[in-house]
């Protein structure tokens, strides 16, 4: 794995120094950089992979700016196995996912009058009484992972400021939901191997995979964020799935794909990928979290990138048929005004 990609800061809950505030991310609560770092998230890759109630969340989020270190953390439903993932997972989904494109002729000088419409995207076919419970720690190539239940938020908050990390003030009300639901919490941090080396660029993927009785991909912590948030989940399962909850209510995700693919991370059965995006302008709108359940039908879908080209050897030819007419009608603009004058001159 390339140093570049490794230096990322991680996902979503690292906590700065006092004082500085930090910009959350979508889906897993922020990324948050060392106090001296100007880094920020602005975007968040998911995979989301669902067969015979076991879930599968894979993560990568987008970092601006750069920062010497940085952590993150996740609800899930239950008790998660943690794993890194694949580098080049996420190319691989928008590789699979982007629009199709279809060229169309055009011939100069028609091109741009308007005649052809619909030139834009079109759609295609803790234990009770434990305050805090520290389930497991383990040591994943570049991040140090900490699982854990607890009692309240504020109690798990406190563990967190114990052990490193600088809590944001709208923390601890954020997780209440998920510790009230039973939820496990996964902390993660990330820091460079070498000393004066920064994070940057695009977090290494790591996957959860936990028992779910639903497809679920957690936001309500991105309720906490200060800047407009971009996510783009992934969902693999047997069928074409449809979103039943949404984050904010007011913000509908756009579908970018849906459709059987093949992938060597996408075995059958769970084959078939639906793609959504979202963009939250207003993060302290959030909710509620993603969920997605089987849609009507397997119908697919595909966005469509229309490039219109010009036709060299036909708009040649248009070119001289259209000063054929030009010429053809000052000639009969011009014999009209002779006609006309010479009647006038007879009478």
């Amino acid at each position: 794995m390339k140093l570049w990609r490794v230096v990322a800061g991680v996902l979503a809950v690292g906590f700065i120094a006092a004082g500085v505030t930090p910009a959350w991310a979508c889906a897993c609560g922020g990324y948050l950089p060392d106090a001296q770092s100007r880094a920020r998230a602005y975007g968040e890759n998911a995979l989301v992979q669902y067969a015979g109630g076991t879930e599968k969340i894979t993560l990568s989020m987008a970092i601006n700016g750069t920062s010497k270190k940085a952590a993150w953390i996740m609800p899930v439903p239950s008790a998660a196995k943690v794993e890194l993932s694949d580098d080049e997972l996420f190319y691989r989904l928008d590789q699979l996912t982007r629009p199709k494109t279809v060229y169309r002729k055009t011939y100069w000088p028609f091109r741009g009058l308007g005649l052809r419409r619909n030139s834009g995207d079109s759609a295609g076919a803790p234990a009770p009484g434990s305050a805090v419970n520290v389930r497991q720690q383990m040591v994943l190539g570049p991040f140090a992972v900490t699982r854990l239940t607890g009692s309240s938020g504020t109690a798990v908050t406190d563990w967190l400021r114990t052990n490193g990390y600088v809590v944001p003030a709208t923390l601890a009300a954020n997780l209440t939901p998920y510790l009230t639901e039973k939820w496990e919490i996964v902390a993660v941090k990330l820091a460079p191997k070498r000393d004066g080396e920064s994070l940057t660029g695009a977090t290494p993927p790591l996957r959860l995979t936990f028992a779910s009785e639903r497809i679920v991909y957690p936001m309500r912590l991105s309720k906490g964020a200060t800047t407009s948030q971009t996510v783009t989940v992934y969902v693999a399962a047997e069928h074409r799935v449809d979103a039943t909850k949404l984050p904010d209510a007011a913000v509908k995700p756009e579908l970018l794909f849906a459709g059987r693919v093949e992938d060597t991370a996408l075995a059958k059965p769970t084959d078939y990928l639906t793609a959504y995006t979202a963009t939250y302008s207003e993060p302290g709108r959030i909710t509620d979290d993603f969920t997605f359940a089987p849609a009507a039908n397997d119908d697919g879908y595909q966005r469509v990138k229309y490039v219109t080209e010009n036709d060299g050897v036909w708009s040649t030819i248009a070119v001289i048929f259209a000063g054929l007419l030009l010429i053809g009608a000052g000639a009969a603009l011009i014999a009209r005004i002779v006609v006309h004058r010479s009647r006038g001159t007879a009478a």
